[in-house]
């Protein structure tokens, strides 16, 4: 698994031949059950459920996404959350409305992409008046209700961190750099919060380097970069990013945000052994060159992706035996995420995500997505 877990991360090297085989079957029924899938039913004729990424028990998350407010006015496109628009929700209202959406994991965020969070943290500023209280009162009422909880915490974005720490940014974007001071204050504030709410999951997001789909990204020269650049490179950092090749930016973000991924296993585990996590890179196509093979595809407990015809099912192709795999279907608009893929991605044994975003201070999706809740909230309930 990840450092510090029961299975090293190498050791699936070392399975027999006769295993290999029966997992590269059994992976290849499963991206067929999916490819045929019409109705819960088809599940019955895939493999045996112990087979299934998810082992027959899918989990089920929605969210009234808190990264993200829309203008009463002009509700499109949306914008980050300020720390007030968040705050006054009811939590017994939040956690009701998802419960009876058919949930069967409860989902808030720790730290969203505003950078205020909403719990009582002493690592950084918290969301005003009763928002400190949101995430510890939901997982309160999950623990009442036996229900398990998954938590979020913004990687790359803190829209507090980026501009009070202007050092701490990738130079010429609003991405935070791996390699700086930042991912000690990410670790320090992962250990704080799970000796508070020791969940089962928690998903960060985005993680990633400099933009989205960062497999083309041009490293930049920075203070922080130069230890990182000559121990990755074997040479001292430039002075100007022309004197860098895409070959090593590629190798270079390839490296420390491993690096940096394996900061944050470590922490987790320290303190919590039982969570577990799942990243949004994103992954945009298959087998992108920034996470061909790397650690987070190849350790990390669940692979994710929006339901796309061609990323869902190479995570299903790819994915280590021990590995779930989470399909979003409902979000991203122009068709990306799509709700009336469900029965394909359930046959195939996947996870499911969904979220919508809203008018603050009311937490419930905006009309436009009635729809698609309607699809969601069936799928949901008819699925065990």
């Amino acid at each position: 698994m990840r450092i510090g877990s029961d299975e090293s991360r190498r050791d699936f090297l070392g399975r027999s031949v006769l295993g290999a085989a029966g997992i590269v079957a059994a992976a290849a029924d499963v991206v067929r059950a999916a490819e045929n899938a019409e109705a819960p039913a088809a599940a019955k004729n895939s493999p045996n459920p112990e087979m299934l990424p998810n082992r027959g028990q899918p989990l089920k998350i929605f969210c009234c996404d808190f990264n993200w407010s829309l203008d009463p006015k002009t509700p499109w496109p949306a914008h980050h959350s300020a720390p007030k628009d968040w705050a006054c929700v009811n939590p017994r209202e939040y956690f009701d409305w998802h419960r009876d959406f058919g949930v069967n994991c409860m989902f808030c965020q720790a730290f969203p992409h505003n950078g205020h969070a909403y719990y009582p943290t002493k690592l950084g500023p918290v969301a005003p008046g009763p928002g400190s209280q949101l995430l510890p009162e939901l997982f309160r009422l999950s623990r009442k209700a036996a229900m398990p909880f998954c938590s979020y915490f913004s990687v790359a974005f803190d829209d507090h961190i980026v501009n009070t720490q202007l050092s701490w940014r990738v130079p010429q974007t609003s991405f935070l750099a791996p390699e700086g001071p930042w991912t000690d204050l990410l670790c320090a504030r992962l250990k704080e919060f799970l000796r508070l709410y020791p969940v089962e999951w928690i998903n960060f997001d985005p993680f990633t380097y400099g933009k989205l789909g960062a497999s083309d990204f041009h490293v930049r020269p920075a203070s922080f970069v130069k230890k990182p650049f000559r121990e990755v490179l074997g040479r001292e950092m430039p002075d100007v990013a022309a004197l860098i090749t895409p070959q090593e930016s590629l190798r270079y973000m390839r490296e420390v945000l491993a690096r940096q991924f394996h900061r944050m296993q470590e922490a987790i585990h320290e303190v919590s052994p039982g969570t577990k996590t799942f990243y949004n890179p994103p992954f945009f196509q298959p087998n992108e060159p920034l996470w061909s093979d790397h650690p987070l595809l190849n350790e990390t407990d669940m692979l994710n992706a929006e339901s796309s015809d061609d990323v869902v099912p190479w995570l299903l192709r790819i994915r280590k035996p021990r590995q779930r795999v989470m399909t979003t279907i409902i979000g991203r608009q122009g068709g990306i995420c799509d709700p009336n893929t469900w029965k394909r991605w359930y046959a195939a044994g996947c996870d499911f995500f969904g979220y919508a975003w809203a008018i603050p201070p009311d937490f419930r999706p905006h009309p436009r997505y009635a729809k698609q809740l309607e699809i969601t909230r069936a799928a949901y309930r008819e699925m065990p």
